[in-house]
């Protein structure tokens, strides 16, 4: 099972993200679009997990003090080449700090386990589509990121362990929920 942790999106919040999305799609040749229900924030990417090693992953995630985390939209970005980016994705303000800690415990969590952080700086953000179109006849326009959703806020509360249903849409399936004390 190729699983990973993450902060799920409140529907609001992706609901505003959504709106942005179908107005600018038709103009933007991105090859993989995200369902509106798979947005979500990774904490920790855990690559191909075994049925067997599922409930060891389950205590360890479980032993993760939950902080609530104050969370809103702040526009968006893109990973890759101006010209043809690999990613697009909404930009997230806050409680950074919170957001910083939660990966920090999360990744002490796993590592006992055998799961290694990636060698990338954490970058927290919502992917909304892969793979700009490199048969396309425009490069990317830039200024198209100042409209992006800004403003939106929500109460990360928990975090989730989330199975990846490839070739499905929605492809992410929440396996556990890990909530802040009430």
């Amino acid at each position: 099972m190729r699983m990973f942790t993450a902060i799920p999106i409140r529907e609001a919040v992706a609901d505003e993200l959504h709106r942005w999305v179908q107005e600018h799609r038709p103009s933007l040749p991105f090859r993989k679009w995200t369902h509106p229900q798979d947005y979500h924030l990774t904490v920790q990417f855990l690559g191909e997990v075994t049925e067997d090693r599922l409930e060891e992953l389950h205590i360890a995630l479980k032993s993760v003090q939950v902080q609530p985390i104050s969370l809103a939209l702040n526009g968006g970005g893109i990973f890759g080449q101006t010209s043809s980016p690999r990613v697009l994705y909404g930009s997230v303000t806050g409680d950074r700090d919170g957001l910083k800690a939660l990966h920090a415990s999360v990744l002490e969590s796993t590592e006992p386990l055998g799961f290694l952080p990636e060698a990338r700086p954490y970058s927290p953000h919502i992917t909304l589509a892969r793979n700009y179109s490199a048969d396309a006849k425009l490069p990317f326009p830039p200024g198209l990121l100042e409209s992006m959703p800004s403003g939106a806020s929500w109460l990360a509360d928990r975090f989730v362990l989330m199975r990846t249903h490839m070739h499905s849409s929605p492809m992410y399936e929440t396996v556990y929920e890990y909530s802040s004390p009430s």
